[in-house]
């Protein structure tokens, strides 16, 4: 089977039911899906439940999807959807449950903006998580808004060495995102 056009092994793997690409799924989306329903909900511990139902109802479902972006929209789209069936369950806080039943059929620009951003984090932590330790430390510093010089002391490396690591983590980056890289780079500015 020949994998192109968003039709990945994990998509693969998930309409398969794979469980090794479930776990991959799992561990990439989890932490973006909780923090897309907690702003829905206002609390992280139903956020939580929220979008472990949304798995557990696509693991027992029939779903299969054409390619990563189908998978995705399919995700955030469920945990919207099951964060607002939670908020009108529970009767709570009617003015909030319009305000997003609006945004639902028309998301604003800054709603967009999150989810978009929250992609991009995801994509970003999983593409560090693949870089050598002392480069990933250097890219995780750099993030966190400390300068070059800052992590040359922290590290106990000269101010090339964190330049070097910089300039290869960034090449990877750029070279696995493609077309895309320079939305990733303002993370990093």
């Amino acid at each position: 089977m020949e994998l192109g056009d968003g039709y990945t092994k994990l998509v693969y793997g998930v309409n398969r039911k794979d469980e090794k690409a479930w776990q991959e799924l799992f561990n990439s989306y989890y932490e973006s899906l909780c923090h897309h329903a907690a702003r829905i909900l206002l609390d992280d511990h139903v956020a939580e439940d929220v979008v472990q139902e949304v798995f557990v109802n696509l693991w027992n479902g029939t779903a299969v999807f054409e390619n990563e972006k189908a998978l995705t929209v399919y995700l955030y789209r469920s945990v919207t959807n099951n964060a607002l069936k939670y908020l009108r369950d529970r009767n709570t806080e009617e003015a909030r449950l319009r305000l997003w039943n609006e945004v639902e059929l028309e998301m604003s620009e800054e709603d967009f903006s999150s989810v978009v951003r929250e992609e991009v984090l995801r994509k970003l932590r999983e593409l560090i998580d693949l870089l050598p330790g002392e480069r990933r430390k250097v890219i995780l510093m750099s993030m966190d808004g400390m300068s070059g010089e800052e992590i040359a002391v922290k590290l106990g490396v000269t101010i090339h060495t964190v330049k070097q690591q910089k300039y290869l983590a960034y090449k990877f980056i750029k070279q696995e995102l493609g077309k895309y890289w320079i939305v990733a780079m303002l993370f990093f500015l």
